[in-house]
């Protein structure tokens, strides 16, 4: 026993040196020294009672002295380390305290080193323990005012700090101003002298109901008079408290913040990929417990799209479950494990192309606590489905020999809601040449204009028509294609030069004197002339015909 108790004042000697040295520290308890003492372990309530000692003794030696930043910093070390090796190594309740003391020590040398007198006269002394209370409890709290100066000290007011934050102020607060006054406090020769002229003053303070469980600094202010001169100074008691939930800690446990259950969402999945407005698609939300020992209960989420319409009796939500019920249920999730949550909803088709927030409402048990919640949102990207048409065509002249051009007119509407991006118009066809009308992006609604001039480089196949290509591009770059026939046809264009080798005629069999033909080509050209002027004689008189049955069926009109 002797050896394992000297094992143990080395370890801690051991750490406070490397404190000292500036090491950062992590004390954990050692186990096989544990299993095979005879002395109980510490309970939670005595380890805070020795760490909250510990905590008052480096408050009012930080205040007392002018300690130099190197000081501070190793103090610090120091402090921190043995306030978490006191809460959580397997030692007895006189073990933490021997340490304490032992800790005491060290942190009053160091600030014994290049310090300088404060010259604060009134402070508490170490004669008055600190004070135990529970929930709904009354606790009688007691100042004992000690006087370190010269000289004596007048007309002293104390007034407890109170604030309606539960984690600053453990008590109900009964009345606005709760002050206490001390007439004197003598000036005292030594320290020992000083203890026995000090003063007691206590309030009687009722402990709340949602008090949480740790020690609490409890902060005074005072003033006084010193040598005719107002002098104010804080001053700061500890109490422990015991709250109705002991697991609902002053100062959390890092280790019970890992057994508390949370869930969370880790990630979700659409089918399909892409969610168009307007479409049916399968949700599936991951979520997780983050617990690592408790087993979460009667799962129950709800799952609230985004209203993003409204009528004057009723308003929509982004997306609405085709089962008409936003919620689904799971009997447990058990520690670290990850469930799949599915449904299949439906798109609202006038949702602009966005993302679209749907935020998860998760209510759960866990063996101590019913109707825990936590929130969650996962974001939906919306697409809107590109759509596109295109008026009737404007083809001027509809055939055209090779080499000539005919310009080519029509509309492009945007019939969608999303924007068509880097829209061209090319033409596809063996027979002519086009280029590219370019006509820009088109905003939903909006009207694009094309005006080509496409020239023939060959005739056609006899089909008598060309296609013309629409392409346009979404917001990720991704092109579509829009195909449109049009009449349009190319002919070889044929010229007549005066050759007679492939005209058949029959071999004359003698030689006849002929009319010339210049005689022929006027004889044709008066037989033409003729044609037409018979033509017009014949117009004219029909004309006349018509107009006089027009008038013939006026005048029975007016009769």
């Amino acid at each position: 026993m002797k050896m394992k108790r000297m094992f143990k004042k080395l370890l801690v000697m051991s750490l406070l040196v490397l404190a000292l040295c500036g090491s950062a520290l992590t004390v954990y308890a050692d186990e096989s020294d544990s299993s095979s003492t005879t002395l109980s372990s510490a309970s939670s309530e005595e380890r805070n009672r020795i760490r909250g000692q510990l905590n008052r003794f480096y408050t009012d030696l930080k205040s007392l002295n002018d300690i130099s930043d190197e000081n501070k910093k190793k103090m610090d070390k120091i402090y921190n380390t043995a306030m978490s090796y006191m809460n959580y190594a397997d030692l007895s309740v006189s073990e933490i305290a021997s340490y304490e003391s032992t800790v005491e020590g060290y942190l009053k040398d160091l600030a014994n080193k290049n310090t300088a007198d404060t010259n604060k006269f009134l402070m508490l002394s170490n004669e008055v323990p600190i004070t135990d209370a529970k929930y709904g409890d009354t606790a009688f709290v007691v100042l004992s005012l000690i006087n370190l100066g010269k000289t004596d000290i007048t007309d002293i007011v104390i007034t407890p700090a109170v604030s309606n934050d539960k984690a600053k102020w453990p008590f109900e607060i009964n009345q606005a101003y709760d002050a206490q006054t001390i007439q004197i406090l003598q000036a005292a020769d030594n320290t020992e002298d000083a203890y026995n002229k000090r003063m007691d003053i206590g309030w009687n303070f009722v402990v709340r109901q949602d008090v949480l469980t740790g020690c609490y600094p409890l902060n005074f202010h005072a003033t006084y008079y010193q040598n005719g001169a107002a002098v104010s100074t804080d001053i700061t008691t500890y109490i422990n408290v015991k709250g109705s939930n002991p697991k609902n800690l002053l100062v959390p446990d890092e280790k019970q913040l890992s057994a508390n259950p949370r869930i969370v969402v880790t990630g979700f999945t659409t089918v399909p990929e892409t969610v168009y407005a307007g479409s049916v698609f399968n949700l599936t939300v991951n979520v997780k417990n983050t617990s690592a020992e408790t087993t979460v209960k009667n799962v129950l989420f709800d799952l609230q799209a985004t209203v993003e319409g409204s009528t004057t009796v009723a308003s929509y939500s982004a997306f609405l479950p085709t089962s008409g019920s936003s919620s689904v249920y799971t009997d447990a999730i058990a520690p670290g494990e990850t469930y799949q949550m599915s449904i299949e909803m439906e798109a609202k088709s006038d949702l602009a192309q966005k993302p679209y927030v749907l935020t998860v409402n998760m209510k759960y048990d866990t063996d101590e606590e019913i109707n825990k919640t936590d929130t969650a949102s996962v974001s939906i990207p919306v697409k809107q489905e590109a759509k596109m048409d295109t008026g009737t065509a404007e083809i001027m002249p509809e055939s055209i020999a090779v080499g000539e051009q005919s310009n080519i007119m029509f509309s492009v509407f945007n019939t969608g809601k999303t924007t068509l991006y880097n829209v061209k118009v090319t033409y596809e066809s063996d027979a002519i040449d086009s280029g590219i009308s370019y006509l820009g992006n088109l905003d939903p609604g909006a009207t694009g204009n094309v005006d080509s001039m496409v020239t023939g480089i060959a005739a056609d196949d006899g089909s008598g028509t060309i296609t013309a290509v629409v392409t346009y591009e979404d917001e990720a770059g991704n092109e579509t294609r829009y195909e449109k026939e049009m009449n349009l046809s190319v002919y070889e264009n044929v010229v007549d030069d005066g050759s007679m080798d492939d005209i058949y005629t029959e071999p004359a069999v003698e030689e006849s004197s002929g009319l010339p033909l210049p005689a022929l080509i006027g004889i044709i050209a008066a037989v033409v002339v003729i044609v037409v002027v018979i033509v017009i004689v014949i117009k004219k008189k029909k004309a006349k015909k018509q107009k006089k049955e027009m008038e013939l069926l006026d005048d029975e009109d007016d009769v």
